[in-house]
């Protein structure tokens, strides 16, 4: 009886194998279609990198697979012929959809093997024609099949070249053009020896090509699009780490004179959205090129569609099941060539090259192309999580905790007596106390994970992965663009001031100035110590300087946090009101402190690429000591409430008081030199700095915030510009990141590491001076 359901169903997956493999092809090309263009705009989660990586892995091997299969399949049965010419629709499929070329960057570093993918379908599709065109059922098919063919051919080259033209190599090849050598230096100087014989003194004198900023908003009025599109054309060699002249600085700076934050962050955000076009869809093949592939690739789908659909129609040899099929898979390309072509025509790329959208442009402009928010990760949060108890009442003596500590958790177990029950004495409460000298051992004790919770987490930066995400609010936007137009105005006077010099040097003879030396180096170096220099504050700077930034954002994490807990209980208290511009700065501060340390602990490469080790330990060992701390002052509470027979009035630490227990250790001196440095934790200097926050320093509680506020901002310009190219390209798959947004506002306003040549593209000429002259 097992044996004879095993045939049948042997049986009916035979029968139904190549049919059912089609379809699946076919619905996971239809989810790529409809789903692909939302990635940029989603948060990122286990689920969506799951989901498209499942996409993205599954549909390339289901339609291999089904290759593979009609390639060995028996040419003599009826239906054969029909089911051979699924193998042109099967390749068609590879060819994937326009708005999803490359799970991530790596992919377009794969597309000589994605070539040569295409060389082994190509030719397996051949095959499994040359084997089928003898019969001559099939003959009625091979006029369609070369239609679909041909167009199955030119899609997966289009994503081959796709994938070429996004790799970082072809990327800078671009846009450096040809080399420049500059004027012969041997010929100058033989030049200038032979004015210098004939008794006059020679002259260089530099062709500046720099050009004049706009003085009117009517210089620079072009549409939002073209404007991002134009930044987008000049400045995608920075996610390559590419280099930019003193022109490009003066356009970028002339383009965002006199614009708001909302204007500002809208035009970045479309300019990322073609970055996001250009690494990760087919949109690195030239506009013209795409345009000629999706009509002639729909022509021929539609052509080969119409004859195949006809040649079915005239046969009657064909199962109804087989010939259902077929309609839906000629159905599903025919969509999916008109859907792909339709969203080329009216997609943004339209606006650059022409106006007949432009009765559709406020809605294109409108479109969100990033997720719009940050994470959030707090070191205090994580450190109180699973706890023993975490209530917000005062602690009672929780039987499931006293049973781990060390020495039976102060309660002796005794079998015996009818049913072998265990009977439990609660012991004095001194006690338990002498249980503190094992918390090392209990720590360690408490912090075993099954092998369950070791897979889920996978390693200690894992559990960061869990945050929650809050959107990128409008007052953080316009406070971050505001602070980059006060450093933009210092380095306008700056650079004013440099070119009064440079006007006056040039008078003279032999005329020479270092154009190395400039502020825009400054400002984009400073974390923090500019804001404490402005401010006159000189009792912080050892948070900033001469430490490395990773340990400076986390001590300045651990002490906004600390003040944020401390005034928001207290406000919320009664004990002093907080007014709304106070109010602001707070939240910034505290959103900002939270995502950077979202970075260092998740995607610590964005930082730095050469001090992420040290970084991991940093955290490490802090977030090992403030967990010490909390179970020792967990300890403490469960101890006192067993004493008191469940009473006690000290509540167990939790998010509501974890700040009274760091700032009740007094830290008169800084940790270094207490513990030495083996120990890499920087808690007792975050507690430090929350100290001196509050006292003499800043006492004004809305001038503390405001400083606070102005300090996150000026790491987060830090860290924006000092994170690789290829780790904001990279982050651009997961909805993006604010810090991509500062480091192109940067960059566009004059500041950042890209900027190499300060005084324009310049040649040296001779003029000689007369004796006489001089």
């Amino acid at each position: 009886m097992v044996g004879g359901y095993r045939q049948k169903l042997i049986q009916v997956w035979n029968d139904w194998q190549v049919s059912a493999l089609v379809l699946l092809s076919l619905s996971l090309q239809l989810l790529f279609l409809g789903t692909a263009g939302g990635r940029r705009r989603a948060q990122p989660s286990w689920g969506k990198k799951t989901y498209f990586w499942a996409l993205y892995i599954g549909s390339r091997f289901i339609t291999t697979y089904s290759l593979g299969i009609l390639s060995r399949a028996s040419t003599g049965d009826a239906d054969a012929d029909i089911q051979a010419f699924w193998a042109a629709l099967l390749l068609f499929h590879l060819g994937g959809p326009d708005d999803f070329t490359a799970l991530s960057l790596e992919d377009n570093k794969l597309w000589d093997r994605r070539c040569l993918e295409l060389f082994i379908q190509v030719s397996t599709t051949l095959y499994v024609f040359s084997r089928y065109v003898p019969d001559r059922e099939f003959r009625r098919f091979i006029v369609p099949f070369a239609f679909i063919f041909s167009a199955g051919v030119v899609k997966y080259v289009e994503q081959v070249v796709a994938l070429h033209h996004a790799t970082m190599e072809a990327l800078i090849k671009s846009v450096l053009g040809k080399p420049d050598a500059g004027p012969d230096y041997a010929d100058t100087i033989n030049r200038l020896d032979g004015i210098m014989r004939s008794g006059a003194l020679p002259s260089l004198h530099i062709k500046n090509e720099r050009v004049d900023r706009p003085n009117s908003d009517e210089q620079v009025a072009i549409k939002t699009i073209r404007s991002a599109h134009s930044l987008f054309s000049r400045f995608i060699v920075l996610f390559a780490d590419g280099i930019f002249s003193f022109e490009d600085r003066q356009e970028s700076q002339a383009m965002f004179l006199r614009k708001d934050a909302k204007w500002a962050f809208k035009i970045v955000e479309i300019e990322l959205g073609f970055a996001y076009d250009r690494l990760y869809t087919k949109a690195s093949v030239s506009r013209g090129a795409r345009l000629v592939v999706r009509i002639c690739s729909l022509s021929l789908t539609l052509a080969g569609g119409l004859w195949a659909t006809l040649a079915i129609l005239r046969a009657s040899q064909y199962r109804q099941r087989h010939r259902c099929v077929t309609y839906t898979l000629l159905a599903g390309a025919a969509l999916n060539d008109a859907v792909i072509l339709a969203a080329h025509a009216f997609s943004v790329w339209s606006l650059v090259y022409g106006d007949w959208l432009s009765w559709c442009s406020i809605m294109l402009v409108k479109r969100r192309r990033w997720s719009g928010s940050m994470a959030q990760s707090n070191l205090i949060t994580f450190c109180l999580r699973k706890l023993p108890s975490n209530n917000s009442g005062p602690a009672p003596p929780s039987s499931s905790f006293l049973r781990l500590l060390p020495g039976g958790g102060g309660r002796r177990r005794r079998r015996g007596g009818g049913g072998g029950g265990v009977q439990q004495v609660a012991l004095p409460a001194p006690a338990l106390l002498t249980t503190l000298a094992s918390l090392d051992e209990f720590q360690r004790l408490f912090e075993r994970r099954s092998l369950l919770d070791q897979v889920r987490s996978g390693s200690f930066w894992s559990k960061y992965k869990h945050t929650k995400y809050v959107s990128v609010s409008e007052k953080l936007k316009d406070f971050i663009y505001a602070q980059l137009e006060e450093k933009v105005r210092r380095l306008s006077e700056y650079e004013r001031k440099m070119e009064r010099e440079r006007k006056r040097a040039s008078e003279a003879p032999y005329a020479a100035t270092d154009p190395s030396q400039t502020m825009y180096s400054i400002f984009t170096d400073c974390r923090g110590d500019q804001v404490m220099k402005k401010e006159g504050i000189n009792n912080l700077n050892w948070s900033l300087e001469k430490k490395e930034f990773d340990e400076s954002l986390l001590i300045w994490h651990i002490a906004t946090d600390l003040r944020f807990r401390e005034e928001q209980a207290s406000g919320g208290r009664g004990e002093g009101t907080i007014d709304r511009e106070t109010r602001k700065h707070m939240e910034i501060a505290r959103e900002l402190s939270n995502y950077l340390y979202y970075i260092m602990v998740v995607h610590p490469l964005m930082l730095s690429s050469s001090t992420t080790t040290m970084a991991i330990k940093r955290c490490r060992d802090t977030c090992a000591e403030a967990r010490r701390l909390f179970l020792k002052d967990h300890i403490m509470v469960m101890a006192a409430a067993a004493g008191k027979g469940g009473g006690g009035d000290r509540r167990a630490v939790g998010e509501d008081n974890a700040h009274r227990v760091l700032l009740e250790v007094d830290t008169p001196l800084h940790a270094a030199v207490v513990k030495g440095d083996k120990c890499k934790s920087v808690l007792w200097d975050g507690c430090f700095l929350a100290r001196e926050l509050k006292q003499q320093i800043m006492v004004d509680q809305g001038r503390r915030w405001r400083v606070v506020c102005e300090v996150w901002v000026e790491m987060l310009c830090y860290a924006a510009v000092h994170c690789g190219g290829y780790q904001h390209a990279e982050r651009l798959k997961d909805g993006g990141e604010l810090i991509t947004f500062v480091c192109l506002l940067m960059t566009h306003l004059g500041m950042g590491k890209h900027y190499r040549t300060e005084v324009g593209d310049a040649y040296a000429h001779l003029a000689a001076y007369s004796a006489a002259y001089v």
